[in-house]
């Protein structure tokens, strides 16, 4: 990145800085000048190009020797006025012969990258940059082979010489700006650890913790028997409606997670469309969306048998049924002893139809697969 502030200047250290200064120092700047917290996202991205070439400059020994001394001969030419200038086009002159061999050289160096010798086609550009140490291009191919090899610090550092020396290749500026942008990023992760991976995990985890407090709280608050039901319905004329509510809501937020996770297909798919064949097609999944407001396991099993008969069973169908077995046992054991019997045999009826409620919940944000 072109710059006229040293190293030490952009990182804001003194020549004499100690390694695990120019390292706290970094993880500072990085924090600071994040591209996710700047107004300015193209500033904030050339901050990062300067810190990062200066970092990795200065925490290598080896280019760190080589850089102080730079530094070190620029003094006294700039004292020097004049006669700095003379010198140096008396030392040009002198290694005027030497210019012939650095085209020799990036050629090589490009076959040899081409042929995928990264390790040799890094010594080609080295060798060339003894004899220039301006010339873009062996920098650039230094850094293409860099990047090859996964050393994406010295990349970075190639990148940028190649990006001061020739300002208008815009193909090596977005190289450059690509692998700062990952290396930022992997240094926010490292500082952040939380991914949008495991935000998901953890809220989904939650939400599940959720489910299981809704069913717990049937113990807790078990409610009143409703009279209709005792009077019109005594199969679940003990059932009181926190015992429908809690696991009509417990099963919608089940529904929902298994869904939006990606556990179960579009409903539509596994339950709507008939894709059966052969000399035997029922409609399994119809014949179970009907059924289960009678008596879902009687629907549940018939839906087994009849699949495993066309081999066109569906593991989305399994999942959602594991789970209502799940709610049905865990509301059985909540909610009042003498009722125990009454949720065993048809608590599945409710579980089953508020689940596939938080199924298409869920899947109204996926769109059906072809």
């Amino acid at each position: 990145m072109k710059t006229s502030r040293t190293y030490y200047e952009i990182l804001g250290l003194p020549r004499d800085a100690t390694l695990l200064q120019i390292k706290r120092r970094y993880k500072q700047l990085v924090r600071k000048y994040h591209p996710d917290v700047a107004e300015d996202k193209m500033m904030a991205h050339r901050l990062f190009i300067q810190i990062q070439e200066a970092y990795d400059t200065l925490t290598d020994p080896v280019t760190r020797r080589d850089y102080d001394n730079r530094l070190n001969s620029q003094i006294p030419k700039t004292a020097a006025g004049v006669s700095t200038k003379n010198e140096a086009g008396a030392s040009q002159h002198s290694q005027s012969w030497q210019v012939g061999d650095i085209p020799g050289c990036i050629r090589d160096a490009q076959f040899a990258f081409v042929q995928r010798k990264f390790d040799e086609a890094i010594t080609h550009c080295k060798h060339a940059l003894k004899l220039d140490p301006r010339n873009a291009r062996a920098h650039a191919i230094m850094g293409d082979a860099y990047r090859a090899l996964g050393k994406t610090g010295n990349a970075i550092r190639s990148y940028s010489y190649a990006l001061q020396y020739n300002p208008k290749d815009q193909e090596i500026e977005k190289k450059l700006m690509n692998l700062v942008t990952g290396q930022v990023n992997k240094t926010a992760r490292a500082a952040h650890p939380q991914t949008p991976q495991t935000r998901l995990a953890a809220l989904t985890m939650i939400w599940w913790a959720v489910a299981v407090f809704l069913i717990i709280m049937i113990g807790v608050w078990p409610g009143q028997p409703i009279s209709w039901l005792k009077e019109n319905v005594p199969q679940v004329g003990l059932w009181s409606w926190n015992f429908i509510i809690f696991v009509a809501t417990s099963s919608v937020v089940i529904g929902i997670l298994i869904s939006i996770n990606g556990l179960v297909r579009h409903p539509d798919q596994e339950l709507v469309f008939d894709t059966s064949s052969g000399w035997l097609a029922i409609p399994t999944g119809l014949f179970l969306l009907l059924g289960s407001g009678f008596f879902f396991w009687g629907a549940a099993v018939f839906y087994l048998v009849a699949s495993l008969i066309q081999w066109n069973i569906s593991k989305s169908v399994l999942i959602t049924f594991v789970c209502v077995l799940g709610v049905v046992l865990l509301s059985s054991l909540t909610y009042r002893e003498d009722a125990m019997r009454q949720v065993l045999l048809f608590g599945g009826n409710i579980s089953f139809l508020s689940m596939l409620i938080g199924w298409y919940i869920g899947s109204s944000f996926r769109p059906l697969s072809g």
